[in-house]
């Protein structure tokens, strides 16, 4: 499955003055973080754990800010740093490299956010089978950009900046990318201007709208408005899920992809989920551990491996909660009360204080009332699932994600 994401950090930001003559322009501060952080942290719930930040200007504030501020450790991921040793454009800056890029990458511009499910387009962009795929979206009077025009799927042209259109679709800088797009790509040289274009010409580059919040802070006026806007977009509501019982067919105790048996309409649901815009999160008693009967490792493990077949569908779990407690365990450590254990709601209340979640709109769906106890103790509504297929009921049952 895709692992690495790459982000463009090297532009030199002139139109925002004396704002980027100390830092280049992702490492500027939108609310209470860096631009960069905010593009990381989305990729991060997405699955992504592999980083190539890709640094010209003032790169050495690149590296200081990783450094000091130990971003690898708080994310748990790996951040890796490539600096051009000139000037290199968007498309040299790829090829310089190029031995670090996987065979399959997702690449951001480092000074815009496309709000979307991510996963959705390299799902989709994936199944055409072309050497790279680029997010659309439409915008009313798009001079500022360059328009594109596709048929059906495949991108067929890119017109030029003040082409005087009322709408038009716009290169929402989020790409999925074969690491063979990039040969015979020169340096310097531009992703726009040249790579691109080329992959247009070959019939190489595939186009998917999207609609969703969109901001490009290369501007004194976005880049004020990205004060509050950001902050705003990043705070949503989320779905809260059971696991055994709710999204796998509780066979008790399952810990193992062997014996993991999805719920039907599970997967759908969960990507329902996430093309509104919410945080999916799982929130799981896993009282097995306890007793000995599997470990945390097991635990993580499957964790891991249904976030992967999630994510070959188009869907992901931003973040997951279990908990090993039981008051008749065998394991010392876990054995006795705690307050993650449902009906407790400490798993949830845990989630509410890591992201920023909107508890208006959220919701939680399990299959014991243990699992609704939880929720009304942190004030959101919990739906019993009653039925075998959970699509169905959250279509039916009036639990249908409203699009924020």
């Amino acid at each position: 499955m895709l692992e690495q994401c790459v982000i463009l950090l090297g532009g030199l930001g002139t139109r925002l003055g004396d704002l980027t003559k100390a830092l280049p322009k992702p490492l500027l501060p939108v609310g209470e973080s860096p631009f960069v952080e905010v593009l990381v942290s989305e990729a991060w719930r997405r699955g992504f754990r592999k980083y190539l930040l890709l640094a010209g200007h003032r790169a050495e504030a690149v590296s200081d800010y990783l450094y000091a501020n130990d971003v690898c450790n708080r994310f748990g991921a790996t951040i890796e740093l490539s600096i051009e040793p000139i000037p290199l454009g968007t498309g040299g800056a790829l090829v310089h490299a190029l031995d670090r890029l996987d065979g399959e990458f997702l690449l951001l511009n480092g000074d815009t956010w496309f709000d979307f499910n991510w996963m959705d387009f390299v799902a989709r962009s994936r199944a055409e089978g072309r050497s790279g795929g680029v997010a659309l979206r439409s915008v009313v009077s798009p001079d500022r950009y360059e328009t594109v025009e596709v048929d059906g799927v495949r991108v067929s042209t890119i017109r030029p900046r003040g082409s005087s259109l009322e709408q038009a679709f716009i290169n929402g800088g989020v790409y999925h990318l074969k690491r063979r797009s990039l040969e015979g790509l020169h340096q310097p040289s531009s992703l726009e201007a040249d790579l691109l274009p080329r992959l247009i010409r070959e019939g190489q580059l595939s186009g998917f709208a999207y609609s969703g919040f969109f901001i490009d802070i290369g501007t004194p006026e976005s880049y004020a408005a990205a004060q509050t806007t950001v902050p705003a977009r990043r705070r949503r509501p989320a779905v809260f899920f059971d696991r055994d019982g709710v999204l796998n067919i509780d066979k008790g105790y399952v810990h193992s992809p062997s014996q993991f048996e999805w719920v039907i309409g599970a997967k759908e649901t969960v990507k329902l989920f996430n093309d509104a815009g919410y945080y999916v999160f799982v929130v799981t008693n896993q009282s097995g551990i306890a007793r000995g009967f599997y470990d945390d490792n097991q635990a993580h493990a499957l964790h891991a491996w249904i976030n992967d077949a999630l994510r070959e569908e188009g869907a992901y779990v931003d973040d997951w909660r279990y908990c090993p407690f039981h008051p008749e365990g065998v394991v010392e450590k876990y054995r006795g009360t705690h307050a993650w254990r449902k009906p407790g709601p400490g798993m949830i209340r845990d989630l509410i204080e890591t992201w920023p979640v909107e508890r208006e709109g959220s919701l939680l769906i399990g299959d014991k009332e243990s699992d609704i106890a939880a929720a009304e103790a942190v004030g959101i509504t919990g739906y019993l699932l009653t039925t075998d297929n959970l699509l169905s009921f959250v279509m039916s049952a009036g639990v249908s994600p409203a699009r924020i």
